[in-house]
């Protein structure tokens, strides 16, 4: 059956198309993360995550895994089931996928424009990529050091609040920006900000207001 749908205390989890020798471990990842992150973040709401058996072409290269979460509070995730180091995928890309998506959700349910500016943007991926960093601590390779990082600090403050801005540019470097340059300075903003903080659990960073955390820009690098 390529198609299978089951309830879990996460959520709903549609299994789509998934090769039949590794449908039980991803289901069995799937919902134990389900629960562990609606735990994590206090997130109550039941989610509806649908896994996909997908083509190269939706997701990131490196990882051989891409995700996304929808305006409805659905999380997406697409799999690349040709890769030879699929073990690997699934063991170490997809619980931290969800995870990241996953906090996207939470964020949308409090803040409804999480992309409406590139401050709002970087601090969107920022939370999501610091979640991975400190759940899973291992290399998030988005969030790793770029050359003249500093120089494309000040770029970014310049159009900080700007609605206009590329968001493709900023996060994919589809232009003259380096790739994932984005989610490298909102991880530092929202890794600053956690550094000042004592008590501040998870589940509050991902509901924070983005003014908060921006309120240290001149501590960030």
């Amino acid at each position: 059956m390529p198609n299978i749908s089951k309830q879990c205390k996460g959520g709903t989890l549609h299994l789509v198309k998934i090769p039949g020798k590794y449908r039980v471990q991803v289901a069995k990842i799937a919902e134990r993360v389900l629960i562990e992150a609606s735990k994590l973040f206090a997130y109550r709401k039941p989610v509806e995550t649908v896994i996909f058996s997908s083509t190269p072409y939706f997701v990131t290269p490196e990882v051989g895994i891409g995700a996304h979460a929808t305006i409805q509070g659905d999380i997406v995730v697409n799999i690349d089931f040709s890769r030879r180091d699929i073990k690997r995928v699934i063991q170490k890309e997809l619980s931290s996928a969800i995870y990241h998506e996953f906090s996207h959700m939470v964020r949308a349910s409090v803040h409804k424009k999480l992309y409406a500016t590139l401050s709002e943007s970087l601090i969107t991926e920022g939370i999501a990529s610091y979640i991975e960093k400190k759940v899973f601590r291992k290399k998030v390779l988005w969030i790793e050091s770029i050359k003249n990082e500093r120089e494309y600090w000040l770029q970014a403050r310049k159009s900080m609040y700007k609605k206009d801005y590329d968001h493709n540019e900023w996060f994919f470097g589809t232009k003259k920006l380096p790739r994932w340059i984005g989610y490298r300075l909102g991880y530092l903003l929202v890794s600053s900000f956690m550094k000042r903080q004592k008590n501040l659990s998870l589940s509050q960073l991902v509901r924070v207001r983005s003014s908060e955390i921006l309120q240290g820009l001149q501590n960030a690098r």
